[in-house]
């Protein structure tokens, strides 16, 4: 049936407009792993594919359902991408890949999963992320602190990066404490600055302290 025909026929509510879609739910329903996976490679067929992966339920398809999400692919639809790695338990799979992964590329997996997916419960292995000896995974791991909620648990861990050994995770630091400040994150900085080495880092240090101006 044509396109043009079945809107026809579904707007007068006849009964081949639900047999035509209901072709498409059992398509999805028996498709196989590497069927739905093959179809998260278009833009056209990654919902289908989404969706049958979601309802196989199978957390190997997190891998290649964010690898289809980070696809620069302006004007398509990722939610339905979104909703299937939410739907396979992303957030508390992130956390485990995180733990158990062995390879890097394994890891940057779990670390962009817990910036698309915040917790609070992400802080607590992000804190060693960001001071793995790998620059790409710390990279990673800051990028994921930076999006989770901005908790009074999250500026303790940002206070705590001021004393990294890093030169970017130092100055990571710096500016997220400085976008909203308060007598907390004031005091922190204050210290900082005291035992700061680099001339670059002290003057974020002191224009985040500098006195603001009046709107």
């Amino acid at each position: 049936m044509r396109a043009g025909a079945l809107i026809v026929v579904c707007a007068l509510g006849i009964p081949a407009c639900a047999a035509a879609k209901g072709g498409g739910e059992a398509k999805r329903a028996t498709m196989d792993y590497d069927t739905a996976v093959s179809q998260l490679k278009s833009a056209r067929t990654w919902c289908d594919g989404a969706k049958a992966l979601a309802k196989l339920g199978d957390r190997r398809a997190l891998a290649p359902l964010l690898a289809a999400f980070e696809v620069p692919m302006e004007g398509a639809s990722k939610v339905c991408l979104l909703d299937a790695l939410e739907a396979l338990g992303a957030k508390e799979a992130a956390r485990d890949l995180l733990a158990r992964g062995t390879t890097a590329p394994e890891r940057r997996i779990a670390l962009r999963l817990m910036g698309l997916f915040p917790d609070p419960a992400h802080l607590a292995p992000l804190e060693p992320a960001a001071a793995d000896p790998d620059p790409l995974l710390r990279r990673a791991a800051l990028r994921a602190i930076d999006l989770q909620r901005q908790t009074p648990a999250w500026e303790a861990l940002l206070i705590r990066l001021l004393d990294s050994t890093d030169e970017a995770t130092r100055g990571f630091a710096i500016d997220g404490l400085a976008r909203h400040m308060n007598p907390t994150r004031e005091k922190a900085l204050r210290e900082r600055l005291a035992g700061e080495p680099l001339p670059s880092l002290r003057e974020s240090i002191e224009r985040s302290l500098a006195p603001r101006r009046a709107e």
